[in-house]
């Protein structure tokens, strides 16, 4: 037994609904095809184009790596001539620096050498005029010497006549005495 349905449905109605429904399924999925077409193409553009960012960017590491290598080579080579010329600088300023103090020593060792001289000269000039003084002093000393012979040579003698004087005073007294008396 079949079923009965409470209310039947017109063929031409019903075959309409499901004719516009299968349209809009197909339309449904017609757009679900190229959604997924779309979809696919949009993945393999992305890809590509990420595939070439992805090579732009290797391309500009590259670039920027070189430009780093180029700039650290540049660099490194500027310190070592810097290293270089400071290096040359500070020899030269060495060897001037050496330069000046040899020639201040031998400047210094010439005046030294001078004044060693000069003191020398004066020591000399000093000795020659002590060995004078001394002289001097000898040839005084022997004069006072010479005058203090002739002194005592004259106070002898000046004593022997004051001795002879008052001898003879005594005597001339004695024979005055004798005469008074």
């Amino acid at each position: 037994m079949t079923e009965q349905q409470p209310h039947p449905v017109q063929p031409t109605e019903s075959t309409l609904a499901l004719s516009f429904l299968r349209e809009d399924i197909q339309d449904v999925r017609q757009d679900v095809r190229q959604t997924n077409e779309r979809i696919d193409e949009l993945r393999t553009e992305m890809s590509g184009r990420i595939n070439e960012l992805r090579s732009e960017m290797n391309t500009r590491f590259e670039q920027t790596n070189g430009r780093i290598d180029e700039a650290r080579t540049e660099t490194n080579t500027r310190f070592d001539e810097l290293r270089t010329e400071m290096s040359r600088r500070i020899d030269k300023a060495h060897t001037e620096t050496n330069t000046r103090f040899d020639e201040s020593r031998a400047e210094m060792n010439t005046r030294f050498e001078q004044t060693n001289r000069r003191i020398d000269e004066a020591h000399a000039e000093m000795n020659t005029r002590f060995d004078q003084t001394n002289r001097r002093f000898d040839q005084t000393d022997e004069r006072i010497n010479d005058l203090a012979k002739q002194l005592d040579s004259r106070y002898a003698r000046l004593m022997a006549m004051l001795i002879a004087c008052t001898s003879i005073l005594v005597t001339a007294l004695g024979a005055t005495v004798a005469v008074l008396k």
